[in-house]
């Protein structure tokens, strides 16, 4: 039994079911507080500066801020939300994926009181599509609206751009990075390697069989061998071969000229 084994006999408790639903609805609800109270969403984020002046909610409530107030967009952004959670919860179930999110929370949390905040709901929103992709990488998503992309490749993409990203960036969005994928390797390190050492082992098992499959067919014994050129029935089955007067076998182009004279 693992230890987040032991943790969930021990406290059930811990487990929001829906969790992710409830946090993208508070997202539509800050973006509807946004449009009638512009700059409401200030009061919200993870500002270390006024946690430390007492507004202590702030701990919480900067992960109810969307990552984008464009109308167009927020539709999209909170439903795709909605769905990496369902399929989390689908795969992990409510502890684990209440669990997940939490840990990820409170270290981006942490990362924002030492390093200053840095798009904190962006970086860990990003690692619930490391875990989806983790969990359905065949899962198909339209790309653009338009292109099939299996995604696996589609958080790989993110992850990649993510950490282009970051570069020219001040250390707060480095270390939230870190802190994300760290969060994400912690609970998922374990079925990245099962599923590498099985792959490993399907492509060993099927080099074994090419490899014996050669063999096979390297040690079929040849019934026409030419004594000269050595080639076979095998190698060369379009030619003729014939046995000499010597009692050797060859193939027609050497055989010896008395031979072809008594078969012409």
């Amino acid at each position: 039994m693992t230890f987040i084994d032991r943790l969930e006999h021990r406290c059930p408790w811990l487990a929001i079911p829906g969790l992710i639903r409830y946090v993208a609805l508070f997202n539509a609800l800050v973006f509807l507080l946004h449009y009638i109270a512009p700059g409401y969403e200030s009061v919200l984020t993870l500002n270390r500066e006024a946690i430390l002046h007492g507004e202590l909610w702030r701990l919480i409530s900067w992960i109810f801020i969307p990552e984008t107030f464009q109308p167009f967009w927020i539709l999209f952004a909170l439903l795709f939300l909605w769905f990496l959670g369902d399929g989390l919860e689908e795969a992990l179930g409510a502890f684990r994926t209440t669990l997940f999110y939490l840990t990820g929370m409170i270290s981006c949390t942490i990362v924002a009181l030492i390093f200053g905040s840095y798009g904190a709901n962006t970086f860990l929103n990003l690692s619930l599509l490391y875990a989806f992709a983790t969990l359905h990488p065949d899962y198909q998503v339209l790309l653009f609206f338009i292109i099939p992309t299996r995604i696996s490749w589609l958080a790989i993409f993110s992850c990649i751009l993510t950490a282009i990203g970051t570069l020219g960036q001040p250390s707060a969005a480095k270390a939230a990075l870190v802190i994300t994928l760290a969060n994400y390797l912690l609970f998922f390190w374990p079925l990245l390697f099962s599923k590498y050492q099985s792959t490993r082992g399907i492509n060993s098992k099927n080099r074994n069989i090419s490899l014996l499959k050669k063999r096979n067919i390297e040690e079929v014994v040849p019934l026409h061998c030419c004594m000269i050129c050595k080639q076979t029935d095998q190698t060369a089955p379009q030619l003729d071969f014939r046995v000499a007067n010597n009692g050797e076998e060859y193939c027609m182009q050497h055989l010896p000229f008395q031979n072809k004279e008594m078969l012409g």
